[in-house]
């Protein structure tokens, strides 16, 4: 089977692998589709690895969806033949997984599309994080893949939905997402007449920018919430720090006056555990956003931007470091050879 690794900034090498065997607990998929993630993936096809360049191989690990082929001692909740999303899976022709990264799909969901669920069950535990209310105002900064499915999630849940992005690019596709209304920052007349006069309750911070997290709090009133999905990955530049310490503690502090909560979004625990109040754990919520999709009430297919053959993995993650913004949700078809 053919298995995709980082060896090295911007080096991807093809390994020609033995189909692995499931042992206890675990299921042996053939990919249909793996995503891309547009963030850790590309970290780490840009540095060679998740804490820069070690000289081994390194797994391109995020998501897909496929088929069952076979399942090891003590697996009760997936067979043969069964259609799975899954999650922490490499672009690879197979993969054996733990039952836990498995996730049955329904019926009336195509592979295609559910292969990028998992950034939507995400989602859905960020919003948990910014502790969202049905009817609330939501913005969601940074309209990458990151954004698009927390914005479509959010749209689920009932929130008034504004996303935001500075390329016009990516502007235009998040408006055939249909999820509520888009805006560049630069329309602050439209940003405006959306927030009305009781502004914004929620911000998902997706882009992973300090541009982005600026824009944040010049966005938030009294009591806002920011929850931070995106990852800063470099420290801001001198004069931009200055400018963010100014803007949540100068004189009257913003942070402390505005009682502002920036809140770290990881996502929900795999098991229910004490204090967590919550009965939300990370398979609940995939099974909850898959089921959703399944009845078609959670479109996942308009995040696919572009559906590429597999043999294209590198060729479009050095387009996409090389920064052609164009490409958003893509998917690597396995099923063509």
């Amino acid at each position: 089977m053919r298995h995709y690794y980082i060896t090295g900034p911007e080096r991807v090498q093809v390994v020609d692998e033995a189909v692995p065997v499931p042992g206890e607990g675990q299921v042996l998929v053939k990919a249909a589709f793996t995503a891309l993630s547009p963030g850790s993936n590309l970290y780490v096809f840009r540095t060679g690895g998740y804490g820069g360049s070690t000289g081994k191989r390194e797994e391109a690990v995020y998501m897909g969806s496929g088929v069952v082929e076979a399942v090891g001692a003590g697996v009760t909740r997936v067979g043969p033949g069964d259609r799975v999303a899954m999650v922490g899976v490499g672009h690879q022709e197979y993969a054996v997984l733990g039952e836990a990264q498995v996730h049955p799909i329904a019926h009336g969901l195509e592979l295609q599309d559910a292969s990028l669920g998992y950034l939507s069950a995400w989602s859905v535990s960020a919003l948990h994080l910014g502790q969202y209310a049905a009817a609330e105002t939501v913005v969601v900064i940074g309209l990458g893949l990151v954004g698009l499915s927390a914005a479509l999630m959010a749209d689920q849940m009932g929130a008034r939905v504004l996303g935001i992005d500075v390329d016009e690019r990516r502007v235009a596709f998040a408006g055939q997402v249909e999820f509520g209304a888009v805006a560049m920052p630069t329309e602050a007349d439209e940003i405006a007449e959306f927030l009305g006069e009781t502004g914004v309750d929620l911000i998902l911070e997706t882009s992973g920018s300090w541009h982005g997290f600026k824009q944040a709090l010049g966005l938030a009133r009294d009591w806002t919430r920011i929850a931070v999905m995106g990852i800063y990955r470099q420290p801001p530049p001198a004069d931009l720090a200055l400018e963010l310490h100014g803007l949540l503690y100068g004189f009257p502090s913003k942070f402390h006056y505005q009682r502002l909560q920036i809140i770290g979004c990881g996502s929900d625990p795999a098991e229910v555990v004490s204090p967590n109040p919550r009965l939300a754990t990370t398979s609940r919520n995939f099974a909850y956003t898959l089921e959703r999709a399944g009845q078609g009430k959670l479109p996942l297919g308009r995040l696919v931007s572009h559906v590429v053959k597999s043999g294209d993995i590198e060729s479009v993650m050095r387009a996409m470091i090389g920064g052609d913004r164009g490409y958003v949700g893509v998917v690597f078809d396995w099923t063509q050879g």
